[in-house]
């Protein structure tokens, strides 16, 4: 059974909305991310960090986008990554993952609003649990983008019904038609958790910067 704190905890999480709302949430959950999200079989920073492998070498330096208590990025750094670099509204996440080791820098960064980097910083970025129900908007694609190198990938899973009905599909669309980014793999469709959330469905997106 999963631990029903564990559920409340991401359920609070869905339900607020606005930066200020969502970063105390992640500020009172930090302390028991892991484990709650562990008891729920979650399973997308593996998964995520499977397909992030597929398309970006190692050796460059990789932005992990709303990078949360720092679960992709501990992956990456097993993978070969080194050169790591976390952003998040949340201090106290920014905490946690300062604590695994593998951030060669943190910063307190929201997605949605400008990326204080260069363009062309990274050679990829990856971003898990961002692009969900009362979470980053898709406006966010746009300096993701301006942040990556030509050629480089974005890889990032966004829930079904946030795809379908909050214009990710459409946006996603008009930026590879308006040649900033081409596909370049689509998972199906999956349960980020394993042991509850039945409901949660979503999809893993891997895009080449083409602008």
């Amino acid at each position: 059974m999963p631990d029903r704190e564990a559920s409340n905890n991401l359920s609070s999480a869905f339900a607020v909305r606005g930066n200020d709302a969502l970063e105390s949430q992640y500020d009172e959950w930090a302390e028991t991310y892991d484990a709650d999200n562990a008891a729920m079989g979650f399973r997308l920073p593996v998964l995520a960090t499977a397909f992030f492998a597929r398309w970006v070498p190692t050796g460059g330096k990789v932005l992990d986008a709303g990078c949360g208590t720092g679960l992709a990025s501990e992956n990456l750094h097993i993978l070969g990554y080194r050169d790591l670099v976390g952003i998040d509204l949340s201090n106290a996440m920014l905490n946690k993952a300062r604590e695994t080791g593998v951030f060669s820098e943190l910063y307190r960064m929201v997605m949605g609003e400008a990326l204080d980097f260069a363009s062309d910083t990274f050679s990829g970025a990856i971003v898990t649990g961002v692009f969900t129900e009362g979470h980053a908007p898709h406006s966010s694609f746009d300096e993701l983008i301006r942040v990556v190198r030509r050629g480089g990938h974005i890889v990032f899973n966004v829930r079904d019904d946030i795809y379908e009905h909050h214009g990710f599909r459409e946006k996603m669309d008009r930026l590879e038609s308006d040649g900033l980014w081409k596909l370049s793999e689509k998972s199906e469709a999956f349960r980020p958790f394993t042991i509850s959330e039945p409901h949660v469905i979503a999809r893993i997106f891997a895009y080449e910067v083409t602008s």
